[in-house]
């Protein structure tokens, strides 16, 4: 089963126990969560797909902004 998450219509503020708080894309302007990781470049995800397999959970984001760093 593929969920669909849409950061955008979260209030800005609202933490989401999984993956942060909602702030507004420097980029863009729209809503979404700020991801740092130390492998990949900055971005600001506003949606993700996840889906349930056998070994766990996959999360792809589908709509995000790659933030300056």
């Amino acid at each position: 089963m593929i969920t669909i998450e849409d950061f955008t219509i979260m209030a800005i503020g609202f933490v989401d126990p999984l993956v942060g708080e909602i702030s507004r894309c420097p980029v863009c302007g729209r809503n979404g969560v700020v991801q740092r990781t130390e492998t990949e470049e900055p971005r600001c995800i506003h949606a993700e797909a996840s889906e349930v397999c056998g070994d766990g959970m996959r999360t792809d984001p589908t709509d995000c902004c790659r933030l300056p760093q």
